[in-house]
């Protein structure tokens, strides 16, 4: 792992290990639940602490959260004591193993059916390679299942507006470059738009696109 990985990884332990994350759901989680009523189960890429993971998993679904940080993972383990909960899977989007270990998590607990790979400001926080590894893992999984994929990011236009959450790593997307990438993974975009209001959050009112791919 190079040194930015490493500052990666200990932003998001750091951050996730504190009691400053939101635990409402997002505004991309309610709207991904209402485009998918019928859907079986969610996969959630880049899960955090878990807030939308909960969501979905109280609406119905059968919810994978996956996240690289440590700190992230055991977070929905503890919320979840007793109760039945999303299952929590730490690996790296870009881990040569990653797709095999959510087929397997799928398989082991028999999730079936129909499914949403979901990821809310997931994008942006990860580079160009990692990006490209996020949709091999879902080209997987669409092998496997029947899967769209629902992706909220920060776009460029969002680069100079303020910002609430602390300084890290973000890259900002251009939304109609993003799809012509997804095409090349066999990804078709159903519904792509972007604008203010999405993804309010205090003084920080982001530019974000909103994007669903089919195969």
């Amino acid at each position: 792992m190079n040194q930015i990985s490493k500052n990666h990884d200990t932003h998001w332990n750091r951050y996730y290990a504190s009691d400053d994350v939101p635990m409402l759901p997002s505004q991309f989680s309610v709207f991904v639940a209402s485009e998918f009523p019928d859907a079986d189960f969610i996969v959630d890429i880049g899960c955090g602490n878990g807030r939308d993971a909960f969501f979905f998993c109280k609406q119905g679904y059968r919810v994978v959260a996956v996240d690289a940080s440590a700190a992230a993972i055991e977070s929905i383990q503890d919320k979840c004591g007793d109760m039945a909960g999303p299952l929590a899977l730490q690996c790296r989007i870009d881990g040569a193993g990653t797709a095999e270990d959510i087929r397997r998590v799928l398989t082991d607990n028999g999730i079936e059916g129909r499914g949403v790979v979901y990821a809310r400001f997931f994008l942006h926080a990860i580079d160009q390679t990692g990006e490209d590894a996020f949709l091999e893992v879902c080209r997987a999984i669409s092998t496997l299942r029947d899967v769209s994929v629902a992706v909220e990011f920060r776009t460029v236009r969002d680069k100079s507006l303020p910002k609430e959450t602390p300084d890290h790593f973000r890259r900002y997307l251009n939304p109609p470059e993003f799809v012509q990438n997804a095409a090349r993974f066999g990804f078709r975009t159903e519904y792509l738009t972007e604008g203010f209001g999405f993804a309010k959050y205090k003084s920080d009112d982001a530019h974000v696109a909103r994007v669903i791919l089919a195969r």
